[in-house]
Order: C-alpha cells, then structure tokens, then sequence
C-alpha cells in the first residue's frame, strides 16, 4: 500500500462536478439558463433547492468554504431578504414547478435565526410536494438551538448534519473549533427527540496535532452516540486559496502514507461498530438510507455529497451557491455585495458556468458510476481522442490491483476505494493540457 500511496497522492480534483470547477469556459446566460430548467425539468423529479447562508460566528482555521466571520445578526435579516427577492426571480419564471427537496448549506444556516428560518422555509411551501419531500441541513452545534430544530421539524425536516471534526481538545485548539463531546451528545439526542430521522456527523483527519490516538478515540466517541451517517473526509490543505489554513502548522499535520493511517484506523474502529463504508469518505449503518442505496448501486452525488434521491435539476440561492441541469452550471457572485447589487436590479448574480457538451454528459456520467457505485460501463469513453493513453493507464492501475476490467465494464476493487479520484482523472481532459498554469487541487489521499 505505501508504494501505491507515493505513487498516486498527487493533485486532483474531488469531482463534484464535471468539468470541474476551474475548467468552466463560461455561463449560460439568464435566459438560456431557464432555457436548459425548462428543457429538462420533470415533474415526478421536481427540482432540488440549496440554500447558501456564507455568515459563521467564528473563523474555523481549517475550512476553505466560501464564508463571512461576523456577529452582526443583522447581516443575517437582510441575507434573508435577499434570498426572497432572488426565488421571486425564479417563481415568475418557473411557475409550474415542484421542489423536492430542500437543503441549507454555508457557513452556518443557523446563523439565521429560529424565526428567520422559518420565514425563508415559508417562501417555498407553497411549491413543496411533501409526499416526496427530503428536508436537510448542515448545523453548527455551538449555536444551534432548539427552536431552530422545531422550525425546521415544522417544514418537513428529518436529515441533520452536524460538523464535529475531532474530539481531542489539543486539535480542537489548534483549528479554532472547541466544542466538548457532550455538546454534540446532546444535540443528537435532541434531535432524534424531535423527530429528525437522519443525522450524519462530519469528520476530519489530517488537522494539525491528530495522532492514531487521538482518531481511535475520537472515532470510539463516535460509535457511542450512533450516528446513522458519517463522512470522514481527508483535510484539503489549500493556503493558497483558504487563507485562515495559513495560521495553521503545516509541520503538525499528517502527510502521505501516515496521514492514510489515519483514516484506516478509523475507518477499522467504523466497520467493527458496524458501519459499512460507501462512495468515497462516507461510512453508514446497516438500513440507513444511504447504505440501502450503496447496496441498490443507486447511490447520487451532488455539490452537497452522497443521497438516495436526486433531482436532474438542483437551483441554487444565495451567494457562491452553485446551480445545475444535465446541460449547465452556473455560480452565483461570491461576494455578498455583488450578489446583493445583482438580485436587487432584478437579475441572477451569475458570474461563471459551463455549458455541457456530448462528451462533458458522457463524462460525467462515467465519473458519477465510478464515485457512487464503484463501477462504470465505459465504452462512450473510447471515442475520446486520448483513449490510447487511458487504455495504458488502465491496464497500469489494473496490474495495481485498483480496478478491474471485463470487456467494457470498469470495476473498482476494494484496495481502489483509495484511489477513485485517481481513477477518474483518467477520464479528464482538462488534466492532460499541460500548458499555461494549472489549478491547485488538494491531494488526493
């Protein structure tokens, strides 16, 4: 495993999207982007809404999210107004559509207050069908609190997901993140209490000051409060881009083959407490609705992770929040001010995108197979002009004992689980134009 680990941790993207982010040449206009809904939309999907709300309380050193440190409540009353004004652009445009589900992302959506909340959900109710409705949201449990979760509750919601990243204070210390295990032991046990059906911890390994005993134990606090859902994610180290990692110590963290230890460990203590690792850095108990979908092969994957359902059309609100069809992408202005000039003129704050071509769809799909089910029919991909060069690299990974190839089926194999982003950036043109300057991507181990 360490000489695969020297030989594949390199650079590379996570695919949320293809083509990833840095390679969009350029967003549909407005009217082309109803267009590409319009074309697409279907009635028994709906659509699926994502909400951004960039506003935390407290910088986390280790995040590389797009968001805005303040205590001014205020930002937060008018973020919201904002938001209204941005879905009446959309309900005069789309009339007839259904929302299927909704989630609320950032920063920290219970930035918001429990009454602001609650007011924003209100917008959408009249277009929700809640005999199929998936209600989710990504909570800071510092300041969560219990009216936020009756609101959501009141609207539909039953899927929580919380940010717990580590339970060792030394490392707690060292991103800014201090939050005791009790804290997150009784927000689930709240929730649960409420009525939410689903909560889903976040995990981090490789921060600053993580050792094997610090992730053991972390990962045995963990299992006690049985979480249905977790994702144990590898820390994108990005300065460059993330300026608050530049108070972090490089030093203090983890690299290459020791930085992997930690996730096997991990990952060891999650399969022993009965957990069943699925698509890439998620794990989920037996019957949850993730791990039904692993098994199904049906699992999807967005800009927010892996779920069981998923719309072919995801509308976006909100500063940087990211929109979809199977023909387009479109980003919204990351910069709150600019997006508040935009939407307050009457306009999207569109500021990039792609608009999909044949190949980028095919791709897509072949990358999307790959990263939720670990397996792809692959013969759209020989008509690719570099396939010459895939079929060796292939061959390569396959004498790895990363993959599997039987006729024009791709299979990843167990030991592959930890290379699936290098598995798809075979498949990615962007990656073989050597010329002018590369984006930076994190590692891919």
């Amino acid at each position: 495993m360490s000489s695969l680990i020297k030989k594949y941790d390199k650079a590379g993207p996570r695919y949320t999207s293809f083509p990833p982010v840095p390679f969009w040449k350029g967003p549909p206009s407005e009217d082309q982007w109803f267009s590409h809904i319009d074309l697409y939309y279907r009635d028994d999907l709906g659509v699926d809404l994502y909400i951004h709300v960039p506003y935390c309380e407290t910088l986390c050193y280790y995040c590389a999210c797009n968001r805005v440190i303040t205590k001014n409540k205020e930002k937060g009353t008018l973020y919201v107004e904002l938001l209204k004004k941005e879905w009446e652009i959309y309900r005069r445009r789309l009339q007839n559509v259904r929302i299927g589900a909704i989630h609320l992302g950032g920063g920290t959506p219970n930035f918001l207050s429990a009454s602001e909340l609650g007011d924003l959900l209100a917008q959408f109710k009249d277009k929700i069908d809640f005999k199929r409705f998936i209600g989710s949201i990504e909570v800071d449990p510092r300041t969560l609190t219990r009216d936020h979760l009756q609101v959501l509750v009141e609207f539909g919601f039953k899927r929580l997901s919380m940010g717990v990243q580590d339970f060792d204070q030394q490392v707690q210390k060292s991103v800014n993140r201090i939050q005791d295990y009790q804290l997150i032991a009784s927000t689930t046990k709240l929730a649960k209490q409420l009525g939410f059906e689903s909560v889903n911890f976040d995990l981090i390994y490789g921060l600053p000051k993580q050792s094997k005993q610090s992730i053991s134990e972390t990962i045995e606090k963990v299992i006690c409060l049985n979480p249905d859902l977790i994702a144990f994610y590898s820390f994108a180290y990005v300065p460059g881009s993330a300026k608050g990692q530049n108070i972090l110590k490089q030093e203090e963290m983890a690299q290459g083959e020791a930085k992997r230890e930690l996730y096997e460990i991990g990952k060891k203590q999650l399969e022993q407490g009965g957990y069943i690792e699925i698509g890439m850095d998620h794990f989920a108990l037996k019957g949850s609705y993730l791990e039904v979908a692993h098994t199904k092969k049906s699992l999807k994957r967005s800009f927010m992770g892996y779920s069981d359902k998923k719309s072919n059309i995801l509308i976006s609100l909100g500063a940087t929040s990211i929109s979809n069809t199977p023909g387009s992408y479109i980003q919204n202005e990351k910069e709150v001010a600019n997006f508040r000039q935009r939407v307050e003129n009457g306009q999207l704050a569109i500021t990039v995108g792609h608009t999909q071509s044949e190949q980028d769809m095919d791709i897509d799909v072949t990358i999307q197979e790959i990263m939720c089910n670990g397996e792809a029919n692959i013969s759209k991909m020989r008509a690719l002009h570099f396939w010459n060069q895939i079929e060796v690299e292939l061959a390569e990974m396959e004498q790895d004992g990363i993959l599997k190839l039987e006729s024009d089926m791709l299979y990843v194999t167990s030991l592959g689980n930890t290379f699936v982003r290098n598995i798809a950036m075979v498949f990615d043109p962007n990656l073989r134009d050597r010329s002018g300057d590369q984006p930076k991507f994190s590692r891919t181990i």
